[in-house]
This record gives structure tokens, sequence and C-alpha cells, in this order.
């Protein structure tokens, strides 16, 4: 899931050796008799907001004879494990699959989901387009979404209201000035710090609207190299987000708190703005009616980006040897039925009507569908390894003032230019 790309990111960078863990399913099978797949996902055993066990639960009872049994992979080496595992013809039936740069690698291994998938909803999820090539689900699909995601910034209704602010901030300006009137109530403004294990903060959530002060076409020119990242814009994003920092609206050890998400939800802070979808489900466990959705308001105008992708997604693999029974399990994903079992455990359905008991996500995807939105995918799902690690690497530096804004992109910069030639320019066009 998305809360743990970090360590995605990094392991894709990983040198290919690792072996496989699992084997997928062999020999043929009879009409009639019982077939067990294998599905693959990075990931503890024990996740409270993940979809796959009731979507599995759901499908065995849907479909007697055919059972699954999930492999939870270690999250560092999943990639790198399921393409040894793809390369020598021995991983899953079905394997989690993340949009974008992520699946690159293993397209020659995953079966087109339209043999399996009708048309009409695939048609339904837009988020079927970063599974598919050319972000277009009307040509090959190669896996299709569990889920919807946003990167998302979360605020205490409670405290906002016990302090006279009546909505959260919309730009810059606004951001400031709640700042400034929560700081003088002595109430810290942001917290932020180290998330999902990490040892230091994670940047990547935050970027994404920090770039999203240049158009999503610009987003193309940014990741094919036509547009240095060493550029206004974004200089002066990092350098409004590091003044936050310096003005005293963040915790002081804001590069690597380690219990940030926990010090939010018991009210420590007033806003957490590096979060994502994800976490609803939890936080309103936590803090019920007092939790409030925003979107992180960097932007001189009001804020009207909105970075949203498919979560994760399930690919049919080629060498299974039970594709029309893997197939099925696509096509429950993506039935009303499996829908509303993505929706019961709290996360975003793919299709729309689908809606959840929790009242942030549900205006999570009203603000979707509002016409005047401007939809963002997830930066780091499309930037190639070299520049999310640096990415990663350098953007903490900058919010707490250990980096300028300026080395910070001028690292950024040199890790896309040190990147082999066949990595520079992106099969992708954003629009």
């Amino acid at each position: 899931m998305k809360r743990n790309i970090a360590a995605l990111a990094v392991a894709a960078t990983v040198v290919l050796g690792l072996a496989a863990c699992t084997s997928g399913s062999s020999g043929t099978t009879s009409p009639g008799q019982p077939v067990a797949l294998t599905m693959w996902m990075p990931g503890e055993a024990a996740c409270q907001s993940c979809v796959e066990e009731p979507l599995i639960a759901g499908f065995e009872k849907a479909n007697p004879g055919i059972t699954v049994k999930l492999v939870h992979q270690p999250f560092s080496p999943y990639f790198a494990a399921l393409q040894s595992a793809s390369v020598t013809g021995k991983g899953p039936d079905i394997a989690e699959m993340w949009a974008g740069s992520y699946m690159d690698r293993f397209k020659q291994y995953m079966v087109d989901a339209h043999q399996f998938v009708p048309a009409e909803l695939i048609k339904e999820a837009p988020s079927t387009n970063y599974f598919s090539e050319k972000n277009d689900s009307t040509k090959t699909v190669y896996a299709v979404p569990t889920m919807d995601q946003f990167y998302v910034g979360f605020y205490n209704k409670k405290i906002f209201a016990d302090n006279g602010i009546t909505s959260p901030p919309k730009n810059w300006s606004e951001l400031f000035s709640t700042s400034a009137t929560l700081s003088k109530a002595n109430v810290l403004p942001i917290i932020s710090g180290a998330t999902g294990g990490d040892a230091v903060m994670n940047p990547l959530y935050e970027w994404a609207y920090l770039a999203s002060a240049l158009s999503v076409p610009e987003w193309s020119k940014l990741l094919n190299g036509d547009l240095p990242y060493s550029n206004p814009t974004l200089e002066k994003q990092l350098a409004n987000w590091a003044s936050l920092y310096t003005d005293g609206y963040l915790n002081k050890n804001a590069f690597n708190d380690q219990n940030t998400q926990a010090e939010f939800t018991s009210g420590k802070a007033a806003m957490w703005l590096a979060g994502g979808s994800w976490s609803v489900a939890e936080f309103s466990k936590a803090m019920g009616s007092d939790l409030g959705v925003m979107i992180p308001p960097f932007s001189s105008g009001d804020q009207k980006s909105l970075v949203q992708m498919a979560g994760s997604g399930v690919a049919v693999m080629t060498y299974s040897k039970h594709q029309s029974e893997a197939g099925k399990f696509q096509a429950y994903v993506m039935s009303d039925e499996g829908q509303a079992i993505i929706a019961k455990t709290g996360q975003l359905a793919t299709r729309p009507g689908f809606e959840t008991s929790l009242p942030a996500l549900n205006e999570l995807s009203a603000l979707s569908a509002d016409p005047s939105t401007v939809h963002y995918p997830m930066f780091d799902n499309l930037s190639q390894p070299g520049v999310t690690s640096a990415i990663q690497s350098n953007l903490g530096q900058v919010l707490v003032g250990e980096m300028s804004p300026t080395a910070g992109l001028a690292a950024i910069d040199g890790a896309f230019n040190a990147l082999p030639a066949s990595q520079k320019k992106l099969d992708i066009s954003l629009g």
C-alpha cells in the first residue's frame, strides 16, 4: 500500500538475484477439480486497512472450488523478489501491483485484464488508466485497481473551532495565517516526522502538492528531462514550505519524530499535511467527528489540485497455469459485490456509487468528482527510482533548514542526469 512507498521506492533499485519465496500453482486441472491459486502482496499479515483478505473471502464464497492463498512478502524486496520469480516462471498466479513505473518491468508477465473483466466495468474505473498501456484503459490493462487513494492532509476540527478557525486553509497565505493564530494560542500548528517505520520523514506526499504548482503537462516535462527540477516555480514552493519550519509552525524534531501520527490523533497538533486516505479509517477510530480532511494548501491561489491514484491493483501472471480462475478473481474485484466489499473495509472503491461509512472518505470522493478539481497522479509512482530516492533524501533536509531549496532541487537534477539514457525518456504523457 502507498503508506509504505518509501521502502519500496528504494527497493526499486535493488539488484536482482533474490530467490523466490513461493511458487505459483503447478499442473493442470480437469473440469470440476478444486483449484488452488496463490496471490502475493507486500506487507504484514495484520493490516487493518487492507482489502485483500475480505475480497478473497468473498470470492471463495462466490466461487466454490477455487481457493486463494495470500502470501505476505516483505516490503523492501517485494518487487525484486517478484521479478526474480517471474523470470523463472515460479511466481504467484495473482500479484499485487502498483501503477506507474513500478509495473513497467512486469508488463511481459501480466495478462490483459480485458480477457476477464467486462469493458464497461473497466471504463467505469478511471484509475484503471494508470495500470494500462500509455495510461489508456482501451489498450492493454495489466492490472485492475483494488482501491482509489489520495495524498491528503488532516486537521483537528475541535482545535480549529476552539481557536475560532472556521475552515481549513486553502492557500499559502491562509496556511501561514492559520498557523500564526494557533501558535499564539500555544497550539502546535503542524506535526511532521517519520511514519510507516521509516527513520526520517518521507517528503513524497508533500512533494506532490508542492510540485502541483506546475501543470500536469509540465509534470511530463519534468519526468522526461525537458524541464529541470531547478526552476523558479519549484524553488519558490520549497522556500515557502521551509518557512513553516523556520517560523516555528512545525515541531522542532520534524525531520525524525517517531510518533507523528499518534501525536496528531491525540490532539498535540492541529494539522498533519503528509498523509494519505489509507489512514482515514484508523484516524476516524481515534478521533471520531473531530477528524477533518484537507488538501495541503501549497498554492498561491485556492488549492484545486488533488493527488489521486489507484493504491494497488491485482494482476494475473502469464506463467500461471490457472489463468482463467485467476481472471475470475480480477472480475470479482471489479464487480458490484467486490466494490461493495472494498467500501466496507473503509477504502474507496474504484467504480462510482459505493460509499463508505467514513464521512472523510466520502468527502474526498465528492471532491474528486467536483468539475473544478484538477487531478494529479502520485508523482513517485511515475518518477524514475533514482529521482524518487533523491527527492526522499534531500527534501526533508530542505524543510528543516539543513539544505537550501536551490541545493535540494539541484540534487534531484543531478540524480536525473545520472540516469541511464534508457530511463531519461519515459513513455508517458500526462494531460
